[in-house]
Protein backbone atom coordinates (compact mmCIF):
# COMPACT_ATOMS: atom_id res chain seq x y z
CA UNK A 1 0.00 0.00 0.00
CA UNK A 2 1.43 3.56 -0.90
CA UNK A 3 -0.31 5.04 1.96
CA UNK A 4 -0.06 2.52 4.42
CA UNK A 5 2.41 0.19 6.45
CA UNK A 6 1.04 -2.47 4.36
CA UNK A 7 -0.60 -3.42 1.37
CA UNK A 8 -4.12 -5.26 1.34
CA UNK A 9 -4.68 -6.78 -1.79
CA UNK A 10 -8.32 -7.85 -2.55
CA UNK A 11 -7.48 -11.39 -3.15
CA UNK A 12 -7.05 -11.13 0.49
CA UNK A 13 -10.82 -10.60 1.40
CA UNK A 14 -11.73 -12.64 -1.45
CA UNK A 15 -10.40 -15.66 0.19
CA UNK A 16 -12.50 -14.76 3.11
CA UNK A 17 -15.53 -14.57 1.58
CA UNK A 18 -16.26 -18.60 1.89
CA UNK A 19 -17.32 -18.01 5.62
CA UNK A 20 -19.43 -14.79 4.83
CA UNK A 21 -21.69 -17.06 2.93
CA UNK A 22 -22.48 -19.20 6.18
CA UNK A 23 -23.58 -15.90 8.03
CA UNK A 24 -25.33 -13.82 4.81
CA UNK A 25 -27.03 -16.28 2.55
CA UNK A 26 -29.71 -15.90 -0.10
CA UNK A 27 -32.71 -18.40 -0.58
CA UNK A 28 -35.52 -19.71 1.18
CA UNK A 29 -35.10 -21.69 4.90
CA UNK A 30 -35.90 -24.99 3.40
CA UNK A 31 -33.05 -24.53 0.99
CA UNK A 32 -30.56 -23.42 3.46
CA UNK A 33 -30.23 -27.13 4.92
CA UNK A 34 -29.03 -28.09 1.30
CA UNK A 35 -27.05 -25.64 0.61
CA UNK A 36 -24.86 -25.78 3.92
CA UNK A 37 -24.40 -29.73 2.36
CA UNK A 38 -23.30 -27.91 -0.54
CA UNK A 39 -20.90 -25.42 1.15
CA UNK A 40 -19.39 -28.45 2.81
CA UNK A 41 -19.02 -30.46 0.04
CA UNK A 42 -17.28 -27.80 -1.89
CA UNK A 43 -15.38 -26.67 1.34
CA UNK A 44 -13.88 -30.57 1.90
CA UNK A 45 -13.05 -30.96 -1.90
CA UNK A 46 -15.93 -33.31 -2.76
CA UNK A 47 -16.97 -31.52 -6.13
CA UNK A 48 -18.85 -34.11 -7.30
CA UNK A 49 -20.94 -34.03 -4.20
CA UNK A 50 -21.11 -30.15 -4.18
CA UNK A 51 -22.56 -30.40 -7.74
CA UNK A 52 -25.49 -33.03 -6.61
CA UNK A 53 -26.19 -30.71 -3.94
CA UNK A 54 -26.38 -27.75 -5.65
CA UNK A 55 -28.87 -29.04 -8.80
CA UNK A 56 -31.90 -28.71 -7.09
CA UNK A 57 -31.27 -25.01 -5.74
CA UNK A 58 -29.88 -23.76 -9.07
CA UNK A 59 -33.10 -25.33 -10.79
CA UNK A 60 -34.65 -23.24 -7.60
CA UNK A 61 -33.34 -20.54 -8.64
CA UNK A 62 -31.46 -20.07 -5.17
CA UNK A 63 -29.53 -17.06 -5.04
CA UNK A 64 -26.81 -19.06 -2.54
CA UNK A 65 -26.64 -21.32 -4.51
CA UNK A 66 -25.53 -19.07 -7.90
CA UNK A 67 -22.52 -17.65 -5.44
CA UNK A 68 -21.46 -20.65 -4.65
CA UNK A 69 -21.80 -21.72 -8.79
CA UNK A 70 -19.50 -18.90 -9.42
CA UNK A 71 -17.15 -19.61 -6.78
CA UNK A 72 -16.49 -23.33 -8.05
CA UNK A 73 -16.09 -21.98 -12.08
CA UNK A 74 -13.68 -19.23 -10.74
CA UNK A 75 -11.51 -21.52 -9.00
CA UNK A 76 -11.73 -24.47 -11.64
CA UNK A 77 -13.47 -26.66 -9.09
CA UNK A 78 -16.41 -27.34 -11.26
CA UNK A 79 -15.04 -30.04 -13.73
CA UNK A 80 -13.44 -27.41 -15.84
CA UNK A 81 -10.70 -24.59 -16.22
CA UNK A 82 -10.57 -21.76 -13.84
CA UNK A 83 -12.86 -19.40 -15.90
CA UNK A 84 -13.70 -15.90 -14.21
CA UNK A 85 -16.00 -14.16 -16.54
CA UNK A 86 -18.45 -17.62 -16.16
CA UNK A 87 -17.94 -16.88 -12.48
CA UNK A 88 -18.99 -13.35 -12.73
CA UNK A 89 -22.44 -14.48 -14.66
CA UNK A 90 -23.12 -16.69 -11.72
CA UNK A 91 -21.97 -13.93 -9.10
CA UNK A 92 -24.68 -11.63 -11.23
CA UNK A 93 -27.27 -13.46 -10.86
CA UNK A 94 -27.08 -14.02 -7.21
CA UNK A 95 -26.24 -10.57 -6.14
CA UNK A 96 -29.48 -9.76 -8.34
CA UNK A 97 -31.29 -11.86 -5.48
CA UNK A 98 -29.28 -9.83 -2.66
CA UNK A 99 -26.11 -12.43 -2.03
CA UNK A 100 -23.94 -10.36 -0.04
CA UNK A 101 -21.22 -12.48 -0.83
CA UNK A 102 -21.82 -12.49 -4.51
CA UNK A 103 -21.70 -8.54 -3.99
CA UNK A 104 -18.59 -8.79 -3.10
CA UNK A 105 -16.97 -11.13 -5.02
CA UNK A 106 -18.21 -9.05 -8.36
CA UNK A 107 -16.50 -6.00 -6.82
CA UNK A 108 -13.26 -8.57 -6.00
CA UNK A 109 -13.57 -8.74 -10.24
CA UNK A 110 -14.01 -5.37 -11.33
CA UNK A 111 -11.14 -4.29 -9.07
CA UNK A 112 -8.84 -7.37 -10.64
CA UNK A 113 -10.06 -6.94 -13.97
CA UNK A 114 -10.75 -10.83 -14.03
CA UNK A 115 -13.88 -11.63 -16.09
CA UNK A 116 -15.19 -8.41 -16.34
CA UNK A 117 -13.56 -5.13 -17.57
CA UNK A 118 -11.47 -3.18 -15.30
CA UNK A 119 -13.60 -0.81 -13.11
CA UNK A 120 -13.14 0.49 -9.90
CA UNK A 121 -16.39 2.42 -10.56
CA UNK A 122 -18.74 -0.84 -10.64
CA UNK A 123 -16.65 -2.51 -7.85
CA UNK A 124 -17.69 0.65 -5.92
CA UNK A 125 -21.57 0.20 -7.10
CA UNK A 126 -21.12 -2.91 -5.48
CA UNK A 127 -19.54 -2.50 -2.62
CA UNK A 128 -22.24 -0.20 -1.72
CA UNK A 129 -24.41 -2.42 -2.45
CA UNK A 130 -23.03 -4.74 0.10
CA UNK A 131 -22.63 -2.17 2.52
CA UNK A 132 -25.94 -1.17 2.44
CA UNK A 133 -27.12 -4.48 3.92
CA UNK A 134 -24.79 -4.09 6.72
CA UNK A 135 -21.42 -5.94 5.28
CA UNK A 136 -18.78 -5.00 7.35
CA UNK A 137 -16.45 -6.87 4.36
CA UNK A 138 -17.69 -4.17 2.15
CA UNK A 139 -16.38 -1.31 4.34
CA UNK A 140 -13.29 -2.97 4.70
CA UNK A 141 -12.45 -3.49 1.27
CA UNK A 142 -12.92 -0.07 0.68
CA UNK A 143 -11.38 1.36 3.58
CA UNK A 144 -8.58 -0.44 1.75
CA UNK A 145 -8.93 0.69 -1.57
CA UNK A 146 -9.22 4.56 -0.12
CA UNK A 147 -6.05 4.21 1.24
CA UNK A 148 -4.61 2.83 -2.09
CA UNK A 149 -5.89 5.86 -3.66
CA UNK A 150 -8.64 4.18 -5.47
CA UNK A 151 -12.30 4.60 -5.20
CA UNK A 152 -11.84 7.95 -3.69
CA UNK A 153 -9.64 9.81 -1.85
CA UNK A 154 -6.99 8.37 0.66
CA UNK A 155 -7.99 10.73 3.62
CA UNK A 156 -11.45 8.86 3.71
CA UNK A 157 -9.96 5.48 4.23
CA UNK A 158 -9.99 5.77 8.34
CA UNK A 159 -13.34 6.50 8.35
CA UNK A 160 -14.64 3.45 6.24
CA UNK A 161 -12.28 1.43 8.65
CA UNK A 162 -14.05 2.99 11.47
CA UNK A 163 -17.28 2.16 10.24
CA UNK A 164 -16.45 -1.56 9.21
CA UNK A 165 -15.18 -1.65 13.33
CA UNK A 166 -18.85 -0.34 14.31
CA UNK A 167 -20.09 -3.35 11.63
CA UNK A 168 -17.74 -5.63 13.67
CA UNK A 169 -14.68 -5.86 11.85
CA UNK A 170 -11.57 -6.68 14.02
CA UNK A 171 -9.84 -6.55 10.47
CA UNK A 172 -10.63 -2.90 9.82
CA UNK A 173 -9.03 -2.28 13.65
CA UNK A 174 -6.06 -4.02 12.72
CA UNK A 175 -5.30 -1.88 9.33
CA UNK A 176 -6.41 0.80 11.21
CA UNK A 177 -4.23 0.36 14.20
CA UNK A 178 -1.36 0.01 11.75
CA UNK A 179 -1.83 3.27 10.08
CA UNK A 180 -1.78 5.16 13.60
CA UNK A 181 0.98 3.35 14.55
CA UNK A 182 2.92 4.29 10.84
CA UNK A 183 1.41 7.70 11.11
CA UNK A 184 0.61 6.91 7.55
CA UNK A 185 -2.55 9.23 6.63
CA UNK A 186 -3.60 9.74 10.63
CA UNK A 187 -1.40 11.19 13.14
CA UNK A 188 0.89 8.99 14.83
CA UNK A 189 -0.52 7.69 18.21
CA UNK A 190 0.60 4.44 19.76
CA UNK A 191 -1.87 4.70 21.99
CA UNK A 192 -4.89 4.81 19.62
CA UNK A 193 -2.59 1.63 17.97
CA UNK A 194 -2.83 -0.56 21.26
CA UNK A 195 -6.61 0.47 21.94
CA UNK A 196 -7.53 -0.44 18.30
CA UNK A 197 -4.99 -3.79 18.79
CA UNK A 198 -7.52 -4.63 22.01
CA UNK A 199 -10.32 -4.00 19.60
CA UNK A 200 -9.40 -6.22 17.12
CA UNK A 201 -8.12 -9.11 19.91
CA UNK A 202 -12.06 -8.68 21.33
CA UNK A 203 -13.15 -10.15 18.22
CA UNK A 204 -11.61 -13.00 18.68
CA UNK A 205 -10.00 -15.30 15.77
CA UNK A 206 -9.23 -13.16 12.70
CA UNK A 207 -9.59 -14.32 9.06
CA UNK A 208 -5.28 -14.12 7.43
CA UNK A 209 -3.35 -12.47 6.94
CA UNK A 210 -4.84 -10.45 9.80
CA UNK A 211 -4.31 -12.80 12.55
CA UNK A 212 -0.42 -12.58 12.58
CA UNK A 213 -0.41 -8.70 11.62
CA UNK A 214 -2.77 -8.26 15.21
CA UNK A 215 0.36 -10.08 17.03
CA UNK A 216 2.94 -7.82 16.10
CA UNK A 217 0.51 -4.95 15.98
CA UNK A 218 0.31 -5.70 19.76
CA UNK A 219 3.88 -5.99 20.73
CA UNK A 220 4.68 -2.90 18.54
CA UNK A 221 2.11 -0.82 20.27
CA UNK A 222 3.06 -1.50 23.58
CA UNK A 223 6.96 -1.11 23.28
CA UNK A 224 6.11 2.26 22.17
CA UNK A 225 4.16 3.12 25.38
CA UNK A 226 5.20 3.04 28.84
CA UNK A 227 4.70 -0.16 30.45
CA UNK A 228 2.21 1.79 33.04
CA UNK A 229 0.35 3.54 30.21
CA UNK A 230 -0.22 0.27 28.17
CA UNK A 231 -1.22 -1.50 31.40
CA UNK A 232 -3.56 1.43 31.82
CA UNK A 233 -4.97 0.91 28.31
CA UNK A 234 -5.57 -2.53 28.75
CA UNK A 235 -7.37 -2.14 31.93
CA UNK A 236 -9.64 0.17 31.01
CA UNK A 237 -10.52 -0.98 27.75
CA UNK A 238 -11.33 -4.78 29.21
CA UNK A 239 -10.80 -6.09 25.89
CA UNK A 240 -13.82 -5.05 24.65
CA UNK A 241 -13.49 -2.13 22.21
CA UNK A 242 -11.26 0.59 21.38
CA UNK A 243 -11.17 3.94 23.51
CA UNK A 244 -12.38 6.58 21.47
CA UNK A 245 -9.83 9.83 21.38
CA UNK A 246 -10.85 12.44 24.37
CA UNK A 247 -10.68 16.09 24.42
CA UNK A 248 -8.47 17.36 27.38
CA UNK A 249 -11.32 19.15 28.43
CA UNK A 250 -13.42 16.89 30.65
CA UNK A 251 -16.91 16.08 28.96
CA UNK A 252 -19.06 17.17 31.45
CA UNK A 253 -18.15 21.09 30.73
CA UNK A 254 -18.60 20.61 26.89
CA UNK A 255 -21.54 20.97 24.98
CA UNK A 256 -21.82 19.08 21.85
CA UNK A 257 -23.90 19.68 19.26
CA UNK A 258 -23.93 18.60 14.88
CA UNK A 259 -23.56 21.29 12.55
CA UNK A 260 -23.05 21.21 8.31
CA UNK A 261 -21.43 23.26 6.05
CA UNK A 262 -23.23 25.36 3.31
CA UNK A 263 -20.67 27.72 1.75
CA UNK A 264 -17.09 27.27 0.27
CA UNK A 265 -16.18 30.20 2.87
CA UNK A 266 -16.69 27.46 5.73
CA UNK A 267 -20.24 28.65 6.86
CA UNK A 268 -21.68 26.14 9.33
CA UNK A 269 -25.27 25.86 10.22
CA UNK A 270 -26.38 24.43 13.07
CA UNK A 271 -28.77 24.85 16.04
CA UNK A 272 -28.96 28.64 17.98
CA UNK A 273 -29.20 26.34 21.58
CA UNK A 274 -26.31 24.53 20.18
CA UNK A 275 -23.82 27.46 19.59
CA UNK A 276 -25.58 30.13 22.14
CA UNK A 277 -23.48 31.51 25.14
CA UNK A 278 -19.88 30.00 24.19
CA UNK A 279 -16.76 30.94 25.99
CA UNK A 280 -15.18 28.71 22.79
CA UNK A 281 -16.73 26.62 20.08
CA UNK A 282 -14.96 24.62 17.41
CA UNK A 283 -15.60 21.58 15.26
CA UNK A 284 -13.69 18.59 14.12
CA UNK A 285 -12.67 18.41 10.39
CA UNK A 286 -11.05 15.15 10.13
CA UNK A 287 -10.22 14.37 13.13
CA UNK A 288 -8.74 17.80 14.32
CA UNK A 289 -10.08 20.46 16.02
CA UNK A 290 -10.70 23.69 13.71
CA UNK A 291 -12.12 26.99 15.78
CA UNK A 292 -15.33 28.79 14.99
CA UNK A 293 -16.52 32.18 15.68
CA UNK A 294 -20.28 32.77 15.87
CA UNK A 295 -21.84 34.91 13.31
CA UNK A 296 -25.53 34.88 13.38
CA UNK A 297 -28.73 33.81 16.11
CA UNK A 298 -32.05 32.99 15.52
CA UNK A 299 -33.40 32.32 18.73
CA UNK A 300 -37.15 32.10 17.11
CA UNK A 301 -36.05 29.68 14.58
CA UNK A 302 -33.47 27.97 16.72
CA UNK A 303 -30.96 28.44 14.36
CA UNK A 304 -27.02 29.82 14.28
CA UNK A 305 -24.50 30.76 11.59
CA UNK A 306 -20.67 30.15 12.43
CA UNK A 307 -17.67 30.66 10.21
CA UNK A 308 -14.42 27.60 10.56
CA UNK A 309 -11.23 29.07 10.89
CA UNK A 310 -9.97 26.66 7.63
CA UNK A 311 -13.35 26.26 4.86
CA UNK A 312 -13.61 22.10 4.66
CA UNK A 313 -13.60 21.09 0.76
CA UNK A 314 -16.85 20.00 1.17
CA UNK A 315 -20.42 21.22 0.88
CA UNK A 316 -24.01 20.58 1.16
CA UNK A 317 -26.54 21.55 -1.07
CA UNK A 318 -29.95 23.11 -0.55
CA UNK A 319 -32.90 21.72 -1.92
CA UNK A 320 -34.39 23.56 -5.02
CA UNK A 321 -38.44 23.32 -4.97
CA UNK A 322 -41.57 23.28 -2.46
CA UNK A 323 -41.42 21.94 1.43
CA UNK A 324 -42.09 18.58 1.66
CA UNK A 325 -45.45 17.22 2.09
CA UNK A 326 -46.41 14.40 4.90
CA UNK A 327 -45.17 11.02 4.15
CA UNK A 328 -42.07 11.86 2.19
CA UNK A 329 -39.19 10.28 2.88
CA UNK A 330 -35.84 11.49 4.95
CA UNK A 331 -32.50 10.80 6.35
CA UNK A 332 -31.10 12.58 9.56
CA UNK A 333 -27.91 13.08 10.19
CA UNK A 334 -25.84 14.05 13.24
CA UNK A 335 -23.30 12.58 15.46
CA UNK A 336 -25.89 11.88 18.98
CA UNK A 337 -24.00 11.05 21.83
CA UNK A 338 -20.50 9.78 22.60
CA UNK A 339 -20.66 9.94 18.55
CA UNK A 340 -19.32 13.47 18.91
CA UNK A 341 -16.02 12.00 20.10
CA UNK A 342 -15.72 9.12 18.50
CA UNK A 343 -16.39 10.98 15.17
CA UNK A 344 -18.65 8.60 14.29
CA UNK A 345 -21.56 10.33 12.40
CA UNK A 346 -24.82 8.45 12.49
CA UNK A 347 -27.95 8.48 9.65
CA UNK A 348 -30.70 7.43 10.27
CA UNK A 349 -33.75 7.39 7.81
CA UNK A 350 -37.88 8.03 8.52
CA UNK A 351 -40.55 9.97 6.76
CA UNK A 352 -42.26 13.55 7.60
CA UNK A 353 -45.13 13.42 9.41
CA UNK A 354 -48.69 15.14 9.64
CA UNK A 355 -49.25 16.42 13.06
CA UNK A 356 -52.72 18.06 14.04
CA UNK A 357 -52.80 21.96 15.12
CA UNK A 358 -50.87 22.55 18.11
CA UNK A 359 -49.47 19.49 18.60
CA UNK A 360 -46.00 20.51 17.40
CA UNK A 361 -43.34 23.85 17.67
CA UNK A 362 -45.22 26.16 15.28
CA UNK A 363 -43.85 26.15 11.67
CA UNK A 364 -41.48 23.23 12.09
CA UNK A 365 -41.35 19.69 10.05
CA UNK A 366 -42.67 16.80 11.90
CA UNK A 367 -40.35 13.41 11.60
CA UNK A 368 -40.00 9.54 12.49
CA UNK A 369 -36.10 9.17 11.47
CA UNK A 370 -34.77 8.63 15.14
CA UNK A 371 -33.13 12.42 16.85
CA UNK A 372 -30.88 11.81 19.65
CA UNK A 373 -29.26 14.32 21.91
CA UNK A 374 -26.18 15.66 19.78
CA UNK A 375 -28.39 15.46 16.65
CA UNK A 376 -29.07 19.00 17.19
CA UNK A 377 -28.20 21.71 14.30
CA UNK A 378 -27.74 18.35 12.06
CA UNK A 379 -29.35 18.60 8.25
CA UNK A 380 -32.45 16.73 7.32
CA UNK A 381 -32.19 15.48 3.57
CA UNK A 382 -34.72 14.44 1.24
CA UNK A 383 -34.47 11.58 -0.30
CA UNK A 384 -32.43 12.53 -2.81
CA UNK A 385 -30.13 13.93 0.09
CA UNK A 386 -30.26 17.99 -0.46
CA UNK A 387 -31.04 19.97 2.83
CA UNK A 388 -34.21 20.17 3.12
CA UNK A 389 -34.39 21.31 7.15
CA UNK A 390 -32.10 21.25 10.37
CA UNK A 391 -32.60 19.16 13.06
CA UNK A 392 -33.59 20.36 16.11
CA UNK A 393 -35.20 18.48 18.82
CA UNK A 394 -36.98 15.16 19.83
CA UNK A 395 -40.04 14.58 21.37
CA UNK A 396 -38.70 13.85 24.49
CA UNK A 397 -36.91 16.76 25.21
CA UNK A 398 -38.50 18.44 28.19
CA UNK A 399 -38.86 22.63 26.12
CA UNK A 400 -40.27 19.88 23.21
CA UNK A 401 -42.97 17.73 26.09
CA UNK A 402 -44.07 21.06 27.19
CA UNK A 403 -44.90 22.28 23.51
CA UNK A 404 -46.26 18.66 22.14
CA UNK A 405 -47.51 16.91 25.83
CA UNK A 406 -47.46 13.31 26.09
CA UNK A 407 -49.25 11.61 23.77
CA UNK A 408 -46.50 11.54 21.24
CA UNK A 409 -43.98 9.18 20.39
CA UNK A 410 -40.92 8.40 18.02
CA UNK A 411 -41.48 12.09 16.74
CA UNK A 412 -38.68 14.24 16.39
CA UNK A 413 -38.86 17.86 14.51
CA UNK A 414 -36.78 20.20 12.21
CA UNK A 415 -36.92 23.74 11.25
CA UNK A 416 -38.01 23.87 7.24
CA UNK A 417 -36.24 24.92 4.57
CA UNK A 418 -37.51 27.97 3.96
CA UNK A 419 -36.43 29.38 7.22
CA UNK A 420 -33.24 27.83 6.74
CA UNK A 421 -32.89 29.66 3.03
CA UNK A 422 -34.46 33.17 4.77
CA UNK A 423 -31.62 32.49 7.70
CA UNK A 424 -28.90 32.38 4.94
CA UNK A 425 -29.77 35.04 3.06
CA UNK A 426 -30.10 37.63 5.37
CA UNK A 427 -26.44 36.57 6.18
CA UNK A 428 -25.42 37.22 2.96
CA UNK A 429 -24.26 33.60 2.72
CA UNK A 430 -23.19 31.76 -0.90
CA UNK A 431 -24.85 28.26 -0.68
CA UNK A 432 -25.85 26.84 -2.96
CA UNK A 433 -29.36 25.14 -4.30
CA UNK A 434 -30.72 22.63 -6.60
CA UNK A 435 -33.37 20.30 -7.75
CA UNK A 436 -32.93 16.53 -6.42
CA UNK A 437 -33.29 13.43 -7.88
CA UNK A 438 -33.12 10.24 -7.66
CA UNK A 439 -32.90 8.13 -4.17
CA UNK A 440 -30.22 7.71 -2.07
CA UNK A 441 -29.91 4.52 1.11
CA UNK A 442 -28.31 5.60 4.31
CA UNK A 443 -24.60 4.30 3.30
CA UNK A 444 -24.93 6.64 0.09
CA UNK A 445 -26.07 9.31 2.50
CA UNK A 446 -23.72 8.71 4.47
CA UNK A 447 -20.38 9.18 2.08
CA UNK A 448 -22.09 12.04 0.84
CA UNK A 449 -21.75 13.85 3.95
CA UNK A 450 -18.48 12.81 5.38
CA UNK A 451 -16.52 15.87 5.78
CA UNK A 452 -19.48 18.59 5.36
CA UNK A 453 -21.57 17.21 8.59
CA UNK A 454 -19.35 18.04 11.70
CA UNK A 455 -19.09 17.47 15.27
CA UNK A 456 -19.57 20.97 17.10
CA UNK A 457 -18.11 21.46 20.63
CA UNK A 458 -19.37 24.63 22.76
CA UNK A 459 -17.24 25.30 26.07
CA UNK A 460 -19.64 27.21 27.97
CA UNK A 461 -19.08 30.67 29.69
CA UNK A 462 -18.48 34.44 28.64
Amino acid sequence: MKTGPRSLHPGVLAAGLLGLALIVLGGAGTARADFDDALRAFERGDDARARQELRPLLAADNPAAFWLAGRMAESGRGGSPPDAAEAAKWYRRAADGGNVPAMLSLAVLHLEGRGVPQSDARAGDWLRKAAGRGSAQALLLTGAMRLEGRLGPVSDGPGYLRKAMAAGSGEAAVLLGELYLAGKVVPRDPAEAYRLALFAESKGRLSEPFAGRLGRLLAQAASDLPPAQAQAIRGRSGGREASPRQEDTPAERLRTGTGFVVSRLGHVVTNAHVAEGCKSLWAMVDGKPVAASLLRLDPEHDLALVRLAVAPNKVLTLREGRELSPGTPVFAAGFPGEAARTGRMRVTSGRTRELASGMGPAGDLAVSATVLPGNSGGPLLDAGGRVAGVVRARRDGAAVRAKVGEGLSDVGFAVPLASLKAFLSRGQVPFVAAPSSGERNVVDVEHDLAGAVLPLFCRPGR
